[in-house]
Protein backbone atom coordinates (compact mmCIF):
# COMPACT_ATOMS: atom_id res chain seq x y z
CA UNK A 1 0.00 0.00 0.00
CA UNK A 2 1.15 3.14 -0.84
CA UNK A 3 1.84 5.92 1.87
CA UNK A 4 -0.84 8.14 0.53
CA UNK A 5 -3.38 5.20 0.95
CA UNK A 6 -1.74 4.41 4.51
CA UNK A 7 -2.42 7.88 5.44
CA UNK A 8 -5.93 8.00 4.47
CA UNK A 9 -6.82 4.99 6.34
CA UNK A 10 -5.15 6.12 9.44
CA UNK A 11 -6.69 8.50 11.33
CA UNK A 12 -4.96 10.91 13.87
CA UNK A 13 -5.70 9.40 17.49
CA UNK A 14 -8.63 11.19 19.26
CA UNK A 15 -6.51 11.51 22.34
CA UNK A 16 -2.73 12.46 23.46
CA UNK A 17 -0.85 8.84 21.93
CA UNK A 18 0.70 7.70 19.64
CA UNK A 19 -0.08 4.38 17.07
CA UNK A 20 2.87 2.32 18.17
CA UNK A 21 5.26 2.32 20.44
CA UNK A 22 8.62 0.21 20.98
CA UNK A 23 9.61 -0.58 24.75
CA UNK A 24 12.62 -2.92 24.26
CA UNK A 25 12.71 -5.61 21.80
CA UNK A 26 8.39 -5.05 22.41
CA UNK A 27 6.16 -2.95 20.03
CA UNK A 28 1.94 -2.31 21.72
CA UNK A 29 -0.24 -1.10 19.11
CA UNK A 30 -2.43 1.40 20.41
CA UNK A 31 -6.17 0.14 19.94
CA UNK A 32 -7.14 0.68 16.45
CA UNK A 33 -10.55 0.56 14.35
CA UNK A 34 -12.18 1.28 11.23
CA UNK A 35 -12.27 5.21 11.64
CA UNK A 36 -10.51 6.62 8.93
CA UNK A 37 -8.78 10.09 8.64
CA UNK A 38 -12.03 11.34 7.30
CA UNK A 39 -13.48 10.36 10.22
CA UNK A 40 -16.07 7.93 9.13
CA UNK A 41 -16.27 4.45 10.23
CA UNK A 42 -17.05 2.45 7.04
CA UNK A 43 -19.14 -1.11 6.66
CA UNK A 44 -20.08 -3.92 8.31
CA UNK A 45 -17.43 -6.01 11.42
CA UNK A 46 -16.22 -8.06 8.34
CA UNK A 47 -15.04 -4.98 6.61
CA UNK A 48 -14.07 -3.42 9.94
CA UNK A 49 -11.98 -6.03 11.02
CA UNK A 50 -9.77 -5.73 7.65
CA UNK A 51 -9.39 -2.16 8.35
CA UNK A 52 -8.04 -2.41 11.66
CA UNK A 53 -6.23 -5.41 11.08
CA UNK A 54 -4.65 -3.37 8.12
CA UNK A 55 -4.36 -0.46 10.01
CA UNK A 56 -2.09 -2.72 12.80
CA UNK A 57 -0.02 -4.02 10.15
CA UNK A 58 0.68 -0.25 8.72
CA UNK A 59 1.50 0.94 12.06
CA UNK A 60 3.99 -1.87 13.25
CA UNK A 61 5.65 -1.69 9.68
CA UNK A 62 6.73 2.22 10.89
CA UNK A 63 9.05 0.10 12.91
CA UNK A 64 10.30 -2.71 10.04
CA UNK A 65 7.45 -5.14 12.11
CA UNK A 66 4.39 -7.13 10.47
CA UNK A 67 1.82 -8.85 11.99
CA UNK A 68 3.92 -12.46 11.40
CA UNK A 69 5.80 -10.74 14.97
CA UNK A 70 2.14 -10.11 16.34
CA UNK A 71 2.52 -11.93 20.03
CA UNK A 72 -1.24 -11.08 21.40
CA UNK A 73 -4.42 -9.41 20.55
CA UNK A 74 -7.20 -7.98 22.25
CA UNK A 75 -10.11 -7.58 20.45
CA UNK A 76 -13.16 -5.46 21.58
CA UNK A 77 -16.48 -6.30 20.01
CA UNK A 78 -19.87 -3.57 20.71
CA UNK A 79 -22.11 -7.01 19.93
CA UNK A 80 -20.88 -10.55 20.28
CA UNK A 81 -23.33 -11.81 17.94
CA UNK A 82 -20.71 -10.10 15.31
CA UNK A 83 -18.00 -12.29 16.38
CA UNK A 84 -18.49 -15.30 13.67
CA UNK A 85 -17.69 -12.44 10.90
CA UNK A 86 -15.05 -10.64 13.16
CA UNK A 87 -13.54 -14.02 13.48
CA UNK A 88 -13.71 -15.30 9.76
CA UNK A 89 -11.47 -12.19 8.35
CA UNK A 90 -9.17 -12.53 11.68
CA UNK A 91 -8.78 -16.21 10.77
CA UNK A 92 -7.61 -14.75 6.88
CA UNK A 93 -4.39 -12.58 8.87
CA UNK A 94 -3.71 -15.15 11.68
CA UNK A 95 -3.61 -19.07 12.24
CA UNK A 96 -3.78 -20.96 15.42
CA UNK A 97 -0.18 -21.13 15.91
CA UNK A 98 -0.39 -16.96 15.69
CA UNK A 99 -0.28 -14.53 18.53
CA UNK A 100 -2.65 -14.91 21.87
CA UNK A 101 -6.04 -13.38 21.89
CA UNK A 102 -8.56 -12.12 23.68
CA UNK A 103 -11.92 -11.07 22.76
CA UNK A 104 -14.46 -9.48 25.18
CA UNK A 105 -17.50 -7.57 24.73
CA UNK A 106 -17.67 -3.97 25.40
CA UNK A 107 -20.61 -1.04 25.53
CA UNK A 108 -19.46 0.98 23.35
CA UNK A 109 -16.95 2.49 21.18
CA UNK A 110 -15.73 6.34 20.61
CA UNK A 111 -17.79 6.32 17.68
CA UNK A 112 -21.39 5.06 17.35
CA UNK A 113 -20.70 2.92 13.82
CA UNK A 114 -17.63 1.36 15.43
CA UNK A 115 -17.90 -2.08 15.60
CA UNK A 116 -15.02 -3.56 16.67
CA UNK A 117 -11.38 -2.19 18.03
CA UNK A 118 -8.08 -4.56 18.16
CA UNK A 119 -4.70 -3.67 20.15
CA UNK A 120 -1.92 -5.76 19.43
CA UNK A 121 1.79 -6.53 21.11
CA UNK A 122 4.48 -7.68 18.87
CA UNK A 123 7.93 -9.25 19.81
CA UNK A 124 10.45 -7.34 17.56
CA UNK A 125 14.25 -7.60 18.54
CA UNK A 126 16.49 -4.63 18.42
CA UNK A 127 19.18 -5.48 15.68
Amino acid sequence: MSTTATQARQAKPLGKYPHVKRAGDYLFVSGMSARLADGSVPGDVREQTCIVIGKIRDALQTLDADLADCVAITSYLVNMRDFDGYNGVYGEYFSEQGPTRTTVAVHQLPHPNMLVELTATAYKPLK
